[in-house]
């Protein structure tokens, strides 16, 4: 049996009110749109609105104002505090890190000068030595220019010399001098015996003269009076302290008088000096100006022995313990030593031999170079020093060498002029 089956299609909502359409529409709109107080429109559009206008009531007023601007301004005072906190701990980092760094540069520094300034014992030597050089140059100058007024005073026969009577007076007292203390009778094939031996009175006697072997002919040998020590006993600074003579200056004096002037000019007399009515200047006026030149010319030549004899003389009392000890360092007994240094009172000369010579030849002045670098530069520089007063010295040599050089000249040219001052007063007639 065959079964029938009905589709049933769905229509439209309106399909059975198709009819109605226009009048749904019209009530729609009434409803919706023109029914201002119960039309569905307004009253969904005043709901939205209330519910919009209390959503924005509560999303400024409620959920913003009261509750996120609040913590987000409590956020941000935190933020802020803990900014500055950290700020503050990045400053103290700072703070610390420079604290440190000045602290190491500071230690660096006292490290540095504690390795600097450690004291040295051979820089301290330069030091002790040097400590009365001032001092005793000073009694060079002055021992040399007293040196050549003593000479001066000789020669012109000045007041309280050997000399002050003239030229036989001088000579006595000098033989007087040599037989009683440098004659060496053995001199001369015996030639001395008889003048040594004789006593004041001119009798034969005991022997006399040259009583300490040790100063026979030292008033003529330079050598071991005055070139071989070190330090000779010449003070001509305080003279008036001692009533006599030492016998280093006894001999430096006797040798500078067989030296300079052996032969003294005959003095004219006072009279003969005086001057003419109708003359400018007499001959005696200018032979004795001429003796005068010679004296001055002389000395010029004697400068370098009273130089000499200043370099050697007695210095300040200061450093002759140092001076000895150094020498004994070097291998030399005390007595040398003593003997070498001069003693209480070493010179110039002496000096400067330990500091540019004697020094250098310690073994320990070169073990001692293992030092800190500033020790070592501090060491050159003394050296450097010293240096500079040697060559100083050398350049006052130097000075007196020229001085004596233009002496000799001046003398070659004043022969020569004396020959041409001939030849014109022969030409023109005139006489000397």
């Amino acid at each position: 049996m065959a079964l029938a089956f009905t589709v049933i299609m769905p229509r439209p909502a309106n399909a059975l009110c198709e009819w109605c359409v226009k009048g749904v529409v019209e009530a729609e709109l009434q409803a919706w749109v023109t029914d201002i107080q119960g039309g569905t429109y307004w009253r969904l559009t005043r709901f939205v609105r209330s519910e919009m206008t209390g959503e924005k009531i509560w999303l400024i007023s409620i959920l913003w104002e009261d509750n996120i601007l609040p913590a987000m301004m409590l956020m941000a005072d935190q933020l802020t505090a803990v900014a500055m906190q950290q700020m503050q701990i990045i400053g103290t980092f700072m703070d610390a890190k420079h604290q440190l760094e000045t602290q190491q540069v500071l230690q660096k520094i006292a490290a540095r000068t504690h390795k600097d300034y450690q004291p040295s014992i051979g820089l301290c030597e330069f030091g002790t030595l040097m400590k009365s050089m001032a001092m005793t140059d000073r009694k060079v100058d002055v021992t040399a220019v007293l040196m050549a007024q003593h000479s001066q005073d000789r020669q012109l026969g000045a007041v309280n010399t050997a000399s002050a009577l003239g030229e036989d007076s001088d000579k006595e007292s000098r033989i007087k001098q040599f037989r009683e203390q440098f004659c060496q009778r053995f001199d001369n094939n015996d030639g001395l015996n008889i003048l040594c031996d004789w006593d004041q009175d001119g009798v034969p006697g005991p022997i006399i003269g040259g009583q300490n072997p040790d100063r026979r002919n030292k008033d003529i040998d330079f050598v071991r009076t005055l070139d071989k020590p070190w330090t000779v006993h010449v003070d001509m600074l305080y003279p008036s302290l001692r009533e006599v003579l030492t016998d280093d200056e006894e001999e430096v004096f006797a040798l500078a008088s067989n030296l300079y002037g052996h032969e003294l000019f005959i003095r004219p007399p006072a009279r003969s000096l005086q001057a003419l009515p109708n003359q400018r200047i007499t001959n005696m006026q200018k032979t004795y100006m001429d003796i005068r030149s010679v004296v001055a010319k002389r000395a010029v030549a004697e400068n370098s022995f009273n130089a000499i004899v200043g370099l050697k003389s007695n210095g300040a009392e200061s450093v002759p313990d140092y001076l000895i000890a150094m020498l004994q360092e070097l291998g030399l007994p005390y007595d040398v030593a003593t003997q070498m240094s001069g003693g209480a009172l070493p010179s110039y000369y002496s000096q400067m031999e330990v500091l540019t010579k004697k020094v250098y030849q310690k073994p320990d002045f070169y073990t001692n170079l293992y030092d800190t670098p500033a020790n070592v530069d501090r060491k050159e520089v003394a050296m450097q020093a010293v240096g500079l007063m040697q060559k100083f010295d050398i350049f006052k040599s130097y000075l007196r060498n020229e001085a004596s050089l233009s002496v000799l000249l001046e003398m070659e040219v004043v022969t020569l002029q004396n020959e041409v001052e001939n030849e014109i007063n022969q030409m023109t007639g005139e006489k000397d």
